[in-house]
């Protein structure tokens, strides 16, 4: 009697061994999806809350009629020390992160919106 494995059953391991790797290398892939898509929205409230200190320290810039809206951009955040410009890259595609905070007042509760656009560099 010979003691080994028929050509059969190591193509079945095999094939199963290509289908956990499939699913494995899915599952790895979403996550990371996930993952950079949390992060790029950290950052994003993260600009928006470097603008709401901008703002604070340049008061006289602030839009102060109702709906009216100003725009300060991200290497003004950068240059003015309120964000560090080596966190501005996009995760997702690991380009460099630009655009603008736009900083909207309504009168009608007396707040600022601050809300992060992307625009082309």
């Amino acid at each position: 009697m010979k003691k080994g494995f028929t050509l059969i059953e190591l193509l079945v391991v095999i094939v199963l061994l290509g289908i956990i790797a499939t699913l494995v290398t899915t599952s790895v892939i979403g996550i990371l999806d996930r993952s950079k898509s949390s992060l790029s929205e950290s950052q994003k409230s993260t600009l928006e809350k470097a603008a709401e200190q901008w703002g604070t320290i340049n008061a006289d810039k602030m839009p102060y009629d109702d709906g009216e809206v100003y725009e300060v951009d991200v290497d003004t955040l950068a240059d003015e020390g309120y964000i560090d410009s080596a966190d501005l890259e996009d995760p997702k595609t690991s380009d460099k992160l630009c655009g603008v905070v736009k900083i909207t007042y309504f009168a009608s509760n007396n707040q600022y919106s601050y809300e992060f656009v992307e625009k082309d560099c």
